[in-house]
């Protein structure tokens, strides 16, 4: 149309609307003021940004008013957590100047610090909030339309036909479902909420305990974050932390996302054995083939994703876009299981974005304002100071510090919110001790998403343990030895990238090749079951050839020759299990005879 609009613009409108919906049912008035608010600031954005000593009474009151409307909007919509972070540094950035040492802050008068944190693209009008108004905008819209033509449907019926006739079949089909349905939705949570109603009442029927189904599902919708192709919101604001393309973010989270469903897949299996759950009827079960044959077009906009992103270079957002124009007209004349995508599903599911939208972007919003107290006073370059002495040049020591911010924080905040907060102040210290750009972001971005099962607040785990009718304690406990490789995979790939599929080739072969081993062995030792019960040392033995297959081929010189230990152990430990088995005694017994 020939306009010439601030991006700045754009997202201050983005702001307004969704401070709008979050406050209409409760609050008309507020309602109203947060569209106006971000409506002015949308249109008087470029007179201010050119000059805002020039106008400081509308400046200051308009800045007021933005982040007042953005905070409460985001305590309803996303809890009062990050609205406490908020306040917190506030506090620290008005009297900090008093502090001696690392943590002192610069002085900064509120006439100054207001308009900074509500009109400056290094605060709320920065990175976040752009990423979550387009980027994970279409990504939104993209699963919601899936869901609206029936993909949420095609994805457990598809894993029913595949995995439900075998041992355990249930969570099984638990496992592959929330899997797949986290590659459209990448919110734990909404996971959960979707896929558990049907498959936790359906594997405490089968014989597993309301306290594993439970964490089964926390686990495996947890693990929809970490999944390509569509991963969390926290990746797309690694990508542009990291300036690089989100294929290669997805490319480099493939084989940690492999392993940690791996564990999960190996140790449902595993519990079905020790308690003789068997499949599902093969007559109950969807044919692989009929699913697929009327589901085949739901590859289409995944295919075309890769194609456009990796060959083509194309932006995530436009990407995605494509996808879906490609997939509309299959969506609308074909559908799967009934349902066709008519106008009424488009506009109800471009309804339910914007509703999804609003509490991803105001917890954008305040991140990327948190942020900006940490810049302008100073205190993120003290505080990585402090992480960086709290370490004494002692890595390990660094990254548990850093793994534990991300849990503690992430007991009252989303991921998107721990990854950007703990992102700023744990990243370069990280970096500063060696370890490359990505690995530390992946890092603070797998922890981030590790707060969704890790007690003593787990927000997957609790929507679990509703559903399960369970302790969420022990729910999350469950979920947390199931999701083991999540814990110590960041470790690893901090220590050397092979397995983010960086570095010489066949380093990456051998240590994902033997990573793989080593997952399925400490989880069978976790498990306590491979062909039978294990005993402590058994399960001892187990882990320790487990942690030798699981580190990194070009971690340290020699590092080889530890790798093949530990699958000669593995192979022997393997192989006694099957030795003492009754049917190669019966067969012993047979030939003495």
């Amino acid at each position: 149309m020939g306009w010439l609009v601030y991006q700045e613009q754009f997202i201050a409108a983005m702001l307004g609307f969704a401070l709008g919906i979050a406050f209409f049912q409760r609050s008309f008035l507020l309602s109203v003021a947060g569209v106006a608010a971000g409506t002015w600031l949308a249109i008087r954005y470029p007179a201010l940004q050119a000059d805002v000593l020039g106008h400081p009474a509308e400046s200051l009151a308009l800045s007021i008013v933005i982040l007042a409307l953005t905070l409460e909007a985001c305590r309803r919509s996303a809890g009062v957590a990050l609205t406490l972070v908020f306040a917190f540094f506030f506090a620290w950035a008005l009297v900090g100047h008093h502090f001696s040492g690392m943590l002192q802050t610069r002085q900064v008068g509120l006439a100054r610090l207001l308009p900074y944190l509500a009109l400056d693209t290094s605060s709320l009008l920065g990175q976040a909030l752009i990423i979550a108004s387009t980027t994970v905008l279409a990504f939104m819209f993209f699963g919601r339309l899936l869901q609206a033509c029936g993909g949420a449907d095609f994805f457990t019926d598809i894993s029913s036909a595949l995995f439900g006739r075998f041992r355990g079949g249930t969570g099984k089909v638990e496992v592959v479902a929330s899997a797949l349905f986290g590659t459209i939705s990448g919110s734990a949570v909404a996971n959960v909420m979707s896929t558990g109603i049907i498959t936790i009442p359906n594997m405490k029927k089968a014989g597993y305990t309301p306290e594993t189904a439970g964490g089964v599902e926390a686990v495996s919708s947890t693990g929809g974050q970490i999944m390509p192709p569509v991963m969390g919101a926290a990746a797309f604001l690694m990508a542009e932390n990291l300036q690089m393309r989100y294929a290669d973010i997805a490319l480099a989270a493939l084989v940690p996302a492999v392993l940690y469903y791996v564990s999960v897949f190996t140790q449902v299996d595993l519990e079905a054995a020790r308690r003789r759950i068997g499949g599902l009827d093969p007559a109950n079960l969807p044919r692989a083939r009929r699913v697929l044959r009327s589901g085949w077009f739901f590859a289409v906009p995944f295919v075309g994703l890769f194609y456009l992103m990796f060959w083509h270079n194309l932006q995530a957002e436009e990407s995605v876009l494509l996808g879906i124009a490609a997939m509309l007209p299959f969506a609308a004349f074909l559908g799967y299981g009934g349902r066709r995508l008519n106008l009424r599903g488009f506009l109800r599911a471009l309804a339910d974005t914007g509703k999804d939208a609003v509490e991803i972007i105001v917890i954008c919003a305040v991140a990327g304002a948190v942020i900006g107290l940490l810049n302008i006073t100073g205190l993120a370059l003290g505080l990585s100071l402090t992480l960086v002495k709290l370490g004494e040049g002692n890595l390990v020591l660094l990254m548990v510090a850093v793994a534990l911010m991300c849990i503690i924080m992430g007991m009252g905040l989303p991921t998107t919110g721990v990854y950007l907060l703990v992102a700023v102040l744990a990243a370069p210290p990280l970096i500063q001790l060696g370890v490359p750009p990505l690995a530390a972001h992946m890092f603070v971005f797998f922890y981030g998403c590790l707060s969704m099962i890790t007690p003593p607040v787990a927000m997957a785990a609790y929507a679990a343990a509703h559903i399960a009718g369970a302790s969420p304690m022990k729910v999350g406990l469950a979920a947390c030895r199931l999701g083991w490789p999540a814990f110590a995979l960041p470790f690893l790939f901090a220590w050397s990238p092979t397995l983010l599929l960086q570095g010489n080739p066949l380093d990456v072969v051998i240590s994902v090749v033997t990573a793989i081993g080593g997952v399925w062995l400490a989880s069978a030792a976790l498990a306590g079951y491979l062909l039978r019960e294990m005993k402590l040392l058994k399960r001892i033995a187990f882990c320790a050839a487990a942690i030798l297959m699981l580190l990194p081929n070009d971690a340290f010189a020699g590092v080889i020759w530890l790798e093949l230990t530990g699958l000669a152990l593995g192979a022997a430990l393997v192989l006694s299990e099957t030795r003492k088995l009754p049917w190669t005694t019966n067969a012993r017994s047979s030939r003495s005879a």
